[in-house]
């Protein structure tokens, strides 16, 4: 094995940070071709960083989260989306109704803020009518640990004490996310008035749960059903306006 001094190296590295190819430095200093690209772009370099997840210890690109960004994809997930198991990986998939285009882009851009190594990708379903948001990470059941076989609403979901404090500290976030997957906001139209009104639906009554006590947390006042929770009082209407936005 041939190991180049410490001045050779200095020298084909002058002549590459003064714009001349891999050939010409290599006709000029004597040194390999293959061994100039290698300076040049260190192969044993990863393009992506890696970093090991505090809570499996295995490595993969790292995750960022603004403030109240994981609160908001934690409603997202609670509501439409789904974690599947492949060979290598974990894939999340979101679940969204295509005429919502600011909803489909507002979480297109949450993931790939979120993800910004990973690259998320767009499909169709149902002859266009369903937008599906996917991203790969070997993570997913780190930042997911509610994930499980089956529908959500036939086991058991409870936040871990990292997730409460989370979804406490943005409230706002997490019933942003919940609005935005399995929400929806309507004018309720009763004699000659009419007023705005949020409801969220779900079958999971641990989900209702939480959005009832995320609720609770901003003074957002509710009534509760079965399947769904509805917000029609006009301060907590307001409130939800001006920190949740109406659902397009």
């Amino acid at each position: 094995m041939c190991v180049h001094s410490p001045a050779a190296r200095e020298q084909a590295m002058t002549l590459i940070q003064a714009g001349m190819n891999d050939c010409e430095v290599s006709r000029r200093t004597g040194i390999p071709r293959t061994t100039i690209r290698d300076w040049r772009k260190p192969p044993h370099v990863p393009t992506t960083p890696r970093v090991a997840c505090p809570r499996c210890w295995t490595l993969s690109p790292p995750m960022s989260f603004r403030s109240g960004d994981y609160a908001e994809l934690l409603g997202l997930y609670l509501g439409d989306g789904y974690v599947l198991r492949f060979r290598r990986t974990w894939r999340f998939r979101l679940y969204l109704d295509s005429r919502h285009r600011g909803i489909v882009a507002s979480s297109r851009a949450l993931l790939a803020r979120c993800f910004a190594h990973n690259s998320v990708s767009v499909s169709h379903a149902h002859d266009g009518r369903m937008t599906v948001l996917n991203v790969y990470s070997s993570h997913l059941p780190c930042l997911f640990p509610q994930h499980g076989p089956g529908m959500k609403h036939e086991r058991r979901i409870a936040l871990e004490n990292w997730q409460e404090r989370l979804v406490a500290e943005d409230a706002w976030a997490f019933l942003r996310g919940c609005i935005s997957s399995d929400g929806c906001t309507f004018m309720n139209r009763t004699g000659r008035y009419e007023y705005l009104s949020y409801d969220f639906s779900n079958r999971s009554s641990d989900i209702l749960d939480l959005f009832c006590r995320a609720c609770d947390e901003v003074g957002v006042e509710y009534r509760r059903y079965a399947n769904r929770v509805r917000i029609y009082r006009r301060a907590s209407v307001a409130l939800m306006e001006a920190n949740v936005g109406v659902k397009r």
